[in-house]
């Protein structure tokens, strides 16, 4: 039952053929409670009269088998618990029945499992990317700046570096330059593993705090194999009494409509509903009869699939003042590995370690499924740094009942808890001041660091969260409260938001929040947004908060995303009461087939300022080319033929140039990309050896089209006997060294390519008999000739 329909007949196995006393081999067709086969399949009829089948193809039916020494092992049907069967040798035909425990469950897709990727299809050339972004500001403080991403893209992975410049009116006339990251990735997406030397981020995750360095790293990159199922999707299974049609309902709304032979099934590729929800699955047999299955599924995105493994590990010096200095790191290596394990689709593992000279910081987690209303998540970690020790305790949970998804989670750290994080301040802060030598005994948390340091991040003593969302009338609510307890500050937040569409064009909104910690603050806020048609859209709304009132405007007009599109924006703000700056602005955005380019003008209060900015690619690859921003992946097309439409997908993305080539500049990474030409506008004398082609780009790299547009020696000729009149239609003429023999059509016409300079015919004429003809050709560039009429004689 589960791969019926892929199961194609093979030969009689040798085991077979080498010993007749094995049995007679028989071609069937086969039913299994009562659903019939559409292919045939190979059995055996042994000599006590039984039939057997290789454990391989009783599995492809659909049937439990024990296991056996080898696939190709023949398997008694008598010996397969809860399984009857009925050979009908006239038929020759077998009708097995089996019980729900001898099936293997019908798996069925409710389309949302991923296209699975023909690894052997990944492509990638060799070529270099720049993409950039030019900014200017005329006003008060009027300055330049610029920034980049240069990758150098090869076989074995892509180098990147990234940075910025800037360029102040200040009478300096000086640029200041900083570099952002730079490194070599290489990812096999077979494992689907990345290696990375140079800067990169480590300590991602939900057991510390993220921190910058300059190192190595390798890890898991689920990201490269986008056709794997990385998140434990809840499973729905249920069985048919009868062969029946089957519709599958997610919160009322249909996703899945097809049909079940009698016995168990399962639904393996639910859509992610992020959070929970309620399925219905409606069976209804050959009679209307109708049965309905409801069961409440719970959507965990942290929780992996049985068996799967995430990991990171990575060690180097971590990075100091990331964006304000190019090389400022610390002088002491750091390493951190996280690890995830999926031990079942309801219950996964996570452990994480990390340190430095003089610090350790160790932790342990997990995320469980709680049936199909909610989530569990729990961690513990310690950490020991100066001579000091703390811990830091987590737990989560997540559910849905009686339609309202609620959260909650507490959070609670000692004092002497500390990340590497800021255990790299606290060295950065002694590098500032060498001679200065903190207390041992001072918590980390009082320890000094440098004030321009970024890495220095509040460090939360007690989190405590907790929220609902539903829906009432029509109107999405959502409610939260967050409590975070810091050295010297206390905030205790609540907020609420709701929304409500009116039609398909207006929706209204309200949020407001009010800190009942040491701040006092409260802030409310009440808008309308309003579609003008399909490309226009009107907001406005009015806030108040402690200490001013105001009222904001926005006029939006966009044509859409792609090549030749338009973005206009209107806005404004007016500080009704209290404190604040009128504020007003346009500006206007054009993506060109060679760049982004955009202006506006702004007014502060007194103060106005115009801008601009233009933003691109430049692509060596095949040659060079200009574009509008490169993000994942490109394709460059060539042997296309001239200003010839393109097609990613089944949608126009642009034209190629007078020489047949274009830059593709938005393909998906690993992922199917079907890129197709228009031939209907090539010139008569050129043709495509193909029109589509299939391409999947490896990880951010590029791959060269060729659809190997060539130009034909072609021309219509036109034959006629010796009476004048047109060759009779279905003559068959040959065109001496070169090849096929070709059909005349009506008035004696035919269409000839693969023309030489002299060409010689011989037609077998329909009405019987044979004639020659020769003609002498001269391509003609962009024109179809035609030649003749030519006698035939």
């Amino acid at each position: 039952m589960v791969a019926t329909a892929g199961v194609s007949w093979n030969p009689v196995p040798a085991r077979a053929q080498s010993n007749p006393q094995a049995g007679i081999a028989l071609i069937l067709e086969a039913r299994v409670n009562g659903v019939r086969s559409r292919l045939l399949w190979e059995f055996v009829q042994l000599p006590d009269g039984t039939l057997a089948a290789t454990a391989e193809r009783l599995r492809s039916l659909g049937l439990k088998v024990p296991a056996a020494p080898s696939p190709a092992d023949l398997v008694r049907l008598d010996d397969l618990p809860g399984v009857t069967y009925r050979y009908v040798e006239g038929a020759q035909s077998v009708e097995i029945d089996a019980t729900d425990a001898a099936v293997i469950p019908m798996v069925l897709d409710a389309g949302t499992a991923p296209r699975e990727i023909d690894l052997d299809k990944l492509s990638r050339n060799t070529g270099a990317l720049l993409n950039y972004g030019v900014y200017a500001d005329l006003g008060d403080d009027s300055q330049a700046s610029a920034q980049y991403d240069l990758r150098i893209l090869t076989r074995l992975g892509v180098a990147t570096t990234t940075g910025y410049a800037t360029l102040a009116a200040d009478g300096r006339d000086k640029i200041d330059h900083t570099r952002l990251d730079t490194y070599w990735r290489m990812v096999d997406v077979r494992t689907a593993i990345a290696l990375t030397l140079g800067d990169t981020i480590g300590g991602v995750g939900e057991m510390t705090t993220a921190y910058r360095l300059a190192g190595i790293q390798i890890q898991r990159d689920f990201e490269s194999r986008p056709d794997l199922i990385t998140t434990a999707l809840p499973m729905l299974s249920g069985s048919a009494a009868v062969p029946s049609t089957i519709d599958l309902y997610l919160n009322g709304l249909r996703y899945y409509s097809g049909s079940v032979g009698r016995g168990p099934f399962q639904f393996r590729s639910l859509p992610s509903m992020g959070g929970g929800a309620t399925a219905t699955v409606v069976l209804t047999d050959a009679m209307g009869r109708e049965t309905t299955i409801s069961k409440q599924l719970f959507f965990v995105p942290r929780l992996l699939p049985k068996g799967k493994l995430d990991f990171s590990v990575e060690a180097g010096l971590p990075r100091l003042n990331y964006g304000a200095k190019s090389f400022d790191y610390a002088s002491r290596i750091a390493g951190s590995g996280s690890v995830r394990y999926g031990v079942s689709d309801a219950f996964t593992v996570r452990s994480h370690l990390e340190g430095m000279g003089g610090h350790v910081l160790a932790g342990v987690g997990g995320t469980v499924r709680v049936g199909g209303f909610g989530a569990l998540s729990a961690g513990a970690s310690a950490s020991r740094f100066r001579k000091h020790t703390g811990t830091r305790l987590l737990l989560e949970a997540q559910a849905r009942l009686l339609g309202i998804d609620l959260f909650g989670g507490i959070e609670r750290s000692d004092a002497h808890y500390q990340t590497l994080v800021g255990a790299t301040a606290f060295y950065a802060a002694r590098r500032a001041d060498p001679l200065g030598d903190p207390d041992p005994s001072l918590p980390p948390d009082l320890l000094p660091t440098p004030d321009d340091d970024p890495l220095l991040v509040a460090f939360a003593r007690r989190i405590e969260r907790a929220g609902a969302s539903f829906s009432i009338a029509g109107t999405g609510v959502n409610l939260a409260y967050t409590r975070v307890k810091l050295v010297e500050q206390d905030l205790r937040v609540a907020n609420f938001s709701a929304q409500r569409g009116f039609g398909s064009n207006v929706s209204l909104w309200v949020n407001g929040y009010k800190d009942f910690g040491d701040d006092r603050r409260y802030g409310v806020a009440l808008g309308l947004s309003v579609a003008l048609g399909r490309r226009s859209t009107a907001s406005a709304n009015v806030a108040h908060s402690n200490d001013a009132t105001r009222i904001s405007s926005r006029l939006s007009y966009n044509t859409g995303y792609g090549e030749g599109s338009w973005n206009v924006n209107l806005s404004s703000q007016e500080v009704v009461s209290g404190v604040g700056t009128d504020y007003r602005a346009a500006d206007v955005r054009y993506r060109g087939h060679h760049a982004i380019v955009g202006g506006g003008i702004d007014n502060f209060g007194n103060r106005t300022r115009v801008n601009g900015f233009i933003e691109g690619s430049i692509v060596a690859m095949g040659g060079v080319f200009l574009a509008s921003t490169v993000d994942r992946s490109f394709a460059v097309v060539r042997g296309a033929g001239p200003n010839t439409p393109l097609l990613v997908d089944s949608r126009k993305v642009g034209h190629t140039d007078a020489r047949g080539r274009a830059l593709l500049p938005s393909l998906r990474s690993l992922a199917v990309n079907r890129i197709e030409i228009d031939p209907t506008n090539l010139p008569l004398d050129l043709s495509a050896a193909r029109t589509e082609i299939e391409v999947v780009p490896d990880d951010r790299a590029g791959v060269i089209v060729d659809f190997a547009v060539r130009r034909e020696a072609s021309a219509v000729v036109i034959l006629i006997d010796g009476a004048g009149r047109p060759l009779a239609l279905g003559s068959v003429l040959t065109v001496e060294g070169v090849g096929d023999p070709i059909v005349v059509g009506h008035d004696g016409r035919v269409f000839l390519t693969g023309l030489a300079e002299h060409n010689r015919l011989l037609i077998q004429r329909a009405d019987g008999g044979e004639c020659r003809a020769s003609f002498d050709f001269l391509p003609i560039a962009g024109n179809l000739p035609q030649v003749g009429p030519l006698v035939c004689q």
